[in-house]
């Protein structure tokens, strides 16, 4: 296992419990992304922080992936809020755990992942599961003609698009997304592709 931690002490610990476990072993460490993909240090696992020097490690995720596309990446990282969570996991990463809990899981996770799994400690799932909670809430908020609005929009049609297809006026479509928006609470239609994704809302 190869550890991406900025952090000199923790990885050394990190590197020392991986060792005491059977079947495992870990021999390198490197402080950022960029000095790891500048080796040619093999890679089945890869323990990644987020928060390095030079380069974050969700920057890295899909660099590390073209160079070992057969690599399971592991977040280790203090950052639990879902916007984050959710980037690790679409960019490629198949665990995630908080810092807190990672020498308690340590083994558990490895085993997991190294036989095909997928692991993301208790906290983590718990946000996960709370974000799509809500998201499922704000959406309920919205009337029928507001989620068809809301499927054009996440279909990419224009405001004359979207008028032309549901039979209604351009600037009944401009009222209903100020609407959407508002119910929402949010400001831009990134922000409800984002809001999208974690609901699947179609």
């Amino acid at each position: 296992m190869v550890i991406l931690e900025d952090d000199r002490v923790l990885a050394e610990l990190i590197r020392k419990r991986v060792n005491d476990i059977e079947g495992f072993e870990s021999t390198h460490s490197f402080e950022n992304p960029l000095a790891f993909l500048a080796s040619d240090v093999p890679a089945e696992i890869i323990l990644l922080d987020i928060v390095m020097p030079e380069m974050n490690g969700l920057d890295a995720i899909e660099l590390i992936l073209a160079k070992y596309p057969d690599a399971a990446i592991i977040m280790n990282t203090i950052r639990d809020d879902t916007e984050t969570i959710f980037a690790a996991l679409k960019k490629g990463a198949l665990g995630y755990v908080d810092k807190q809990s990672f020498d308690i899981r340590l083994e558990e996770v490895l085993r997991i992942v190294s036989n095909g799994g997928a692991f993301m400690t208790p906290k983590i799932a718990r946000n996960v599961i709370n974000s799509f909670h809500q998201s499922h809430q704000d959406f309920e908020k919205l009337s029928q003609r507001e989620r068809d609005v809301t499927n054009c929009i996440l279909d990419g049609y224009s405001y004359k698009m979207i008028a032309d297809k549901l039979d209604i006026t351009v600037d009944i479509v401009r009222a209903n997304i100020k609407s959407i928006y508002r119910k929402l609470n949010i400001n831009s239609k990134g922000q409800l592709f984002n809001l999208a994704k974690k609901q699947f809302f179609r």
